[in-house]
């Protein structure tokens, strides 16, 4: 995910989500059921290629054509084991579930980042910025409702939702209020994003908040990071 002002390009932290709606990526592609950030498969080379062979062309060409792009660009891509870049899709915003944690990782003044983007193409302000961020990992997990993706059940009360700490974030997508009652109102409900040193520690602080929370029907999946816990 970038952030761009028709001309210059402000790369956020790198994020890997889990599509599959079950374990093992097993079941049906999914919105996305969690995520974590930084990812460990893009590597500098592998951030160098993507910006080369894939963001910066695409802003450029944008520019040449007299449509400018501003706003936030995310490239939705696919690497092999030789660092191959391949692009499987374009989104003009920040995606879900991969945004929780790049923002609950992101230290700098998140007003200050978007002011900046708003100056006329080419401005100075969106160039001379540079993110800060957290460098510990954050891990997202999903919690869905029952028949999600295909037939989404809606309107049950959810229970269970811990307050806020420095290191947990439950982040609402999904949900609203009726006669004072917090309900389900989306197929993918909330997503509990932990931060930790490590991707082990960050993946059992999320779950273990995620099994406080209750709604009937509650599913997710008990794996997300997997690939970045791989040997």
């Amino acid at each position: 995910m970038v952030l761009c002002d028709g001309k210059n390009v402000l790369p956020l932290a790198t994020s890997q989500d889990h599509k599959r709606l079950q374990d093992g990526d097993a079941g049906p592609n999914t919105g996305g059921m969690g995520a974590y950030s930084p990812a460990p498969v893009v590597t500098p080379d592998v951030h160098a290629r993507a910006m080369r062979e894939v963001i910066l062309p695409t802003i450029r060409g944008m520019e040449k054509d007299g449509i400018p792009f501003t706003g936030f660009l995310y490239a939705g891509l696919m690497i092999d084991a030789h660092g191959q870049v391949k692009t499987l899709e374009f989104n003009c915003r920040m995606g879900d579930p991969e945004t929780q944690p790049i923002m609950a990782r992101l230290k700098s003044d998140w007003v200050d980042v978007l002011w900046a983007a708003t100056e006329p193409v080419g401005g100075k302000a969106l160039a001379a910025m540079e993110l800060q961020w957290d460098r510990r990992t954050a891990l997202g997990v999903v919690l869905a409702v029952a028949g999600y993706p295909h037939l989404p059940r809606m309107g049950d009360a959810i229970t269970g939702i811990p307050k806020e700490t420095d290191e947990v974030v439950v982040f609402h997508a999904g949900t609203q209020f009726e006669d004072g009652v917090l309900k389900t109102s989306g197929g993918r409900v909330l997503c509990v994003t932990a931060l930790a040193d490590t991707v082990k520690v960050a993946q059992i602080r999320a779950y273990d908040v995620a099994h406080q929370i209750h709604f009937e029907g509650l599913q997710f999946r008990s794996d997300i990071g997997l690939r970045a816990l791989r040997p």
